[in-house]
């Protein structure tokens, strides 16, 4: 079955960090990412993933009555954003929630897991 795993997180838990200190936090992470990635790799070879914008590039969009309406950033009124997103098949949903504790931002955010809709 295939899963989308995304990955919420504070978007604002890192903007009182020097540039020194986030690139020393990024740097102390990336081991465990290719980790993951390694690990995702041997589970699923056609996983796919990738990292959002930073949620300032966002735009809304609605449709009511025929008329088009654009807002900036995400509508969602919550501390927490989607930052990235993991499309995988994996064999049921109790292997999704293993993998996607393996997500290092877990560790300070939160994965949702949900099965994708798969019509023939």
């Amino acid at each position: 079955m295939k899963y989308a795993l995304m990955i919420h997180s504070e978007h604002d838990h890192d903007r009182n960090l020097t540039a020194e200190k986030t690139a020393a936090l990024r740097a102390e992470a990336m081991p465990r990412w290719i980790a993951l990635f390694e690990h995702m790799g041997k589970v699923d070879p056609d996983v796919s993933g990738t990292e959002l914008d930073d949620h300032r590039t966002a735009k809304t969009v609605r449709v009511r009555d025929g008329r088009r309406l654009v807002t900036d950033g995400p509508f969602a009124e919550t501390k927490e954003q989607i930052g990235g997103v993991f499309i995988t098949t994996l064999p049921d949903l109790d292997a999704a929630i293993d993998m996607a504790s393996r997500i290092p931002s877990a560790e300070y955010g939160t994965v949702e897991v949900r099965p994708l809709v798969e019509r023939s």
